[in-house]
């Protein structure tokens, strides 16, 4: 995703989505299935976040063409041939994490219009076809904002406590919730030609984190989703190219394996799942800022 004016740097990382929190590598790959064009996003964008909520893809918000930031949400029903657009963020907004817990989705953070972190929260009514506000987070976060600590929704309570700090500096990571932990993905320190391959699990039952096998491809700006078990991460930057490389993690094994490129390379992209099939959405389709509405889908196996 394209590195913003530079923030002060307090720390390390971006927003983990803490939200989530709730609801030696093989060349060899064990990830066969093919690509295959899922139906575009109605605009180009990137630095987009996706989310998967009752058998529904949710993305919100990113920078359309022209870099106009957007506050567009658009959803994608099961089987459906086309999104639908649904009502927009309250204000504009992108590198905006949306993170879906059983029953709601929260719209966390990002950079407005001017390129200021913000700290808003806001949760979608399906019913009201509205976003609702929430308690803010402690302090403005964003993809390039670094802080070392880590916020933690309550849902019961609707408010915000404090996790372990993250181990490894970084912004730009991916985060993604599987089998109650959550895992710290890739990124980068404000530069995109300095790119980490740190995979890290935060246990909230132990409020700690574990290093774990290195991603074989060092990267930032990139998406990752679980599927049965694994993580599958996607794209990426530096400063002169973008990624097409899709590898996939086996917490079981502690072991990272590559699977099918991505048939279009991109970064500041969204992933999610919906029946089966993992949507890889949107995103720039080359080093910083242009954009694109190509989404593609791949089925993961269940490989031994």
């Amino acid at each position: 995703m394209t590195a913003r004016p530079r923030l002060s740097p307090r720390s390390t990382t971006t927003t983990l989505l803490a939200t989530m929190l709730l609801a030696a590598c093989s060349h060899a790959p064990d990830e066969q299935s093919d690509w295959i064009d899922g139906p575009p996003l109605p605009e180009p964008v990137q630095e987009l976040h996706g989310a998967s909520l009752r058998g529904r893809i949710y993305v919100a918000g990113g920078i359309r063409s022209g870099n106009v930031v957007s506050s567009s949400t658009f959803r994608l029903d099961s089987a459906a041939t086309e999104w639908t657009r649904i009502a927009d963020l309250p204000a504009p907004r992108h590198h905006m994490p949306l993170a879906a817990t059983a029953d709601s989705l929260y719209a966390i953070g990002g950079y407005d219009p001017a390129g200021s972190p913000v700290a808003t929260v806001w949760v979608y009514d399906e019913g009201g076809d509205r976003w609702l506000e929430r308690a803010p987070l402690p302090e403005p976060r964003a993809a390039n904002v670094l802080l070392d600590s880590i916020a933690i929704y309550d849902l019961a309570s609707g408010g915000w406590t404090r996790g372990a700090p993250i181990p490894t500096p970084r912004d730009h990571l991916a985060a993604v919730a599987l089998a109650e932990a959550l895992y710290a993905v890739g990124g980068r320190p404000l530069d995109p030609d300095r790119n980490f391959d740190r995979l890290e699990r935060y246990d909230p039952a132990t409020a700690g984190w574990t290093a774990l096998a290195p991603m074989p491809t060092a990267r930032g700006g990139l998406a990752a989703v679980g599927s049965l078990g694994r993580i599958h991460v996607f794209g990426g930057e530096t400063s002169g190219r973008v990624f097409e490389e899709h590898e996939v993690f086996d917490p079981a094994a502690d072991r990272w394996s590559a699977a099918a490129p991505l048939p279009t390379p991109r970064h500041g992209l969204a992933a999610a799942e919906q029946g089966g099939r993992i949507y890889v959405i949107g995103g720039g389709p080359s080093a910083g800022l242009a954009q694109t509405a190509v989404v593609e889908t791949f089925a993961p196996t269940d490989v031994n």
